[in-house]
């Protein structure tokens, strides 16, 4: 009953947000269906994912205030993000509360608990700049930084565990998008006991990707379909994703 009571809380101040600025504000609506779950070099679910992100968009979509949440069909993956993010000239700034309570994960499966001890969430900040914007090159540079929950070294301090991409476009068209990328991570506060140790494995690169985007139109609905390849050299693992994006409003 209490967690009905924040959520209840929580989408009325959603609600209410889009009230008070009025004509400026707009509702975001879109859903994923795919046959994994995918994330900076880590396979976090292996069988066929939903997921959904709603969202307030604000002062022309630059700010955004939003909630993503994915689980797979069997209910061993289960994930109910909160995230904030302003987007100007190129740039973007995030902050995402991710909060993964998949039950076979050893921490606390109750949303409100932050105990960085105990508690299933992280806080994640992060810059990305698109060179298309300003520059005409289909290059994306993305940095993303830990900074509170459960990413703690030996002696229960935060790792602020780190991972940096850079993606390219290297086809583009009416109908298909081709993209590769290389990512890598590694942890700014450790200690002796930790070796290379960070949130994503050990420090280095962990992602080497391509992924094909085909533009599928069905009707007037837009339905784009897509392919990624992902190697992680840090774990010594390749994976195949493909989904489709369901909806978008």
């Amino acid at each position: 009953m209490k967690t009905l009571k924040h959520l209840a809380a929580l989408c009325a101040a959603l609600l209410l947000t889009t009230a008070a600025f009025g004509q400026t504000a707009r509702m975001h609506l879109s859903g994923t269906l795919q046959n994994m779950h995918l994330w900076r070099g880590q396979q976090v679910a292996d069988g066929g994912v939903l997921a959904a992100d709603v969202n307030v968009g604000l002062f022309n979509d630059r700010l955004k205030v939003g909630l993503w949440g994915g689980t797979d069909f069997t209910g061993d993956y289960k994930e109910f993000d909160y995230y904030v993010s302003y987007s100007v000239a190129g740039f973007t700034v995030a902050v995402w509360d991710i909060f993964n309570y998949s039950p076979a994960l050893p921490f606390s499966k109750d949303i409100f608990n932050y105990n960085k001890h105990s508690t299933g969430h992280f806080l994640d900040l992060s810059v990305a700049y698109d060179f298309d914007t300003k520059f005409e090159v289909p290059l994306r540079l993305y940095w993303a930084t830990i900074f509170a929950g459960r990413d703690l070294n030996q002696t229960g301090r935060n790792r602020y565990s780190t991972y940096v991409n850079a993606e390219y476009s290297l086809f583009r068209d009416e109908h298909w998008i081709v993209d590769v990328g290389l990512g890598g991570t590694f942890a700014f506060n450790r200690d002796g006991a930790d070796g290379g140790a960070n949130f994503y494995g050990y420090d280095g690169i962990d992602q080497i990707s391509l992924r094909t985007t085909y533009k599928l139109k069905l009707g007037r609905f837009d339905m784009p379909v897509f392919a990624h390849a992902m190697w992680n050299p840090d774990q010594r693992a390749g994976y195949l994703q493909v989904g489709v994006n369901l909806f978008a409003f």
